[in-house]
């Protein structure tokens, strides 16, 4: 499947990202999203169980590991990759644990950590590069990054976010960095460094948080 790349280049701009029109979303993917929600309504544990099987990036998504009524769910899965596949899951869990707002969490003291590659990994593979973008952009744009997250798949308002978002994208762009992103890539990658960031806030993990998993 040819996926449109939103050209980020090596001088921090953002090339070919607006278009005239939102690109109607594939039946797959409106399916893959709806999985990812299903997954976390029917069995949060599992959910998390997976989590810690999916690969980060563009290998196909492990699906064995799923056990108990989320199986149910799989059926709209089926063919997503790893990054595809964690990043419903993460807007899943976003919309569930923080309402798509940035306010204190609906349950604090069961937060599901990512673990993503953004500081004791070493640079230079993509993947890591990816995740270390997604984590600047959306920790510098948290209110442009829940409009994304809070927008339906394909919408104008998808659309106006990803374009409110360009700036961060360019900038948060290592010095000399030639990082290729596909348009498809960016909603899961901001999905799961979004509440990432948030985890790491509301645990006292970020620093300068100055939180704990039972602060109100």
């Amino acid at each position: 499947m040819k996926h449109r790349m939103l050209g980020l280049a090596a001088f921090g701009g953002l090339a070919a990202l607006a278009t005239p029109a939102a690109a109607a979303p594939s039946q797959w993917t409106v399916a893959l999203y709806e999985a990812g929600r299903c997954i976390v309504q029917q069995d949060r544990g599992a959910a998390q169980t997976l989590l810690q099987t999916l690969p980060l990036d563009d290998a196909a998504a492990e699906l064995d590991s799923l056990r108990g009524p989320a199986r149910q769910c799989l059926e709209g899965a089926a063919g997503a990759t790893g990054i595809d596949l964690r990043g419903a899951i993460a807007q899943a869990l976003y919309l569930r644990d923080f309402r798509g707002r940035e306010l204190r969490p609906v349950r604090a003291g069961n937060l599901v950590s990512f673990d993503l590659p953004i500081q004791a990994s070493p640079p230079g593979a993509r993947t890591v590069e990816l995740y270390r973008w997604a984590d600047c952009v959306v920790r510098n744009d948290s209110q442009g990054t829940r409009l994304l997250l809070t927008s339906p798949l394909g919408s104008p308002d998808e659309q106006a976010a990803m374009n409110g978002l360009a700036n961060f994208m360019g900038s948060c762009l290592p010095q000399g960095s030639d990082l290729n992103v596909y348009a498809n890539e960016v909603r899961p990658l901001f999905a799961q460094s979004a509440y990432f960031s948030l985890y790491r806030y509301w645990t006292g993990r970020l620093a300068g948080s100055g939180r704990s998993a039972s602060a109100d």
